[in-house]
């Protein structure tokens, strides 16, 4: 019975327009894909929080609308997933964006060492709850999650960076 259980959820985080748009994911067999729209930005840790409590897989990743992790990352995540390890980490910068954006973003990463939403983040599904859940949210929703987070554990070197299928990952 065990076997039949996903080891990984993606959960697609946007809004309800935004998530209307979104076409489906192939997606490997113990992972699963949920799309978890949002009316007002300050209703989100609520409902993420509900979200994964929820779900039944050990790893959780939250993903920006519009993006999708590549193979190898998936796999890599998959492999994680199987151990019963508590870890987090986040996904690198692709070469979608480039110039002063992505610069200022990598900078902000470097020395704040919290992922952008536009990269996602992973984490096992024990550690997010043993932290007490996504927190206040602000400008970057990952930020407070990150710190909460890092008090626990270091994270995982970045995985590969995402797959960007949409002309803007925010809008």
């Amino acid at each position: 019975m065990l076997e039949n259980l996903p080891y990984v959820s993606y959960i697609i985080v946007g809004s309800k327009d935004r998530l209307s748009k979104i076409k489906s994911y192939q997606i490997e067999e113990g992972v699963e894909c949920i799309l978890c729209p949002f009316s007002e930005f300050k209703e989100l840790p609520s409902l993420l929080d509900s979200t994964i409590a929820a779900l039944d897989s050990k790893v959780v990743a939250l993903i920006p609308a519009g993006a999708f992790p590549k193979k190898d990352a998936r796999a890599q995540l998959l492999n994680f997933a199987r151990s019963n390890y508590q870890f987090w980490g986040w996904y690198n910068f692709g070469n979608r964006y480039k110039g002063s954006i992505q610069g200022i973003g990598k900078i902000n990463n470097f020395l704040n060492k919290t992922p952008q939403i536009e990269q996602g983040i992973f984490f096992s599904k024990s550690l997010y709850f043993s932290v007490g859940g996504m927190g206040k949210i602000n400008i970057n929703p990952f930020s407070e999650l990150a710190k909460r987070f890092y008090l626990r554990l270091d994270p995982q070197n970045p995985l590969s960076s995402l797959t960007i299928r949409a002309k803007s990952l925010l809008n």
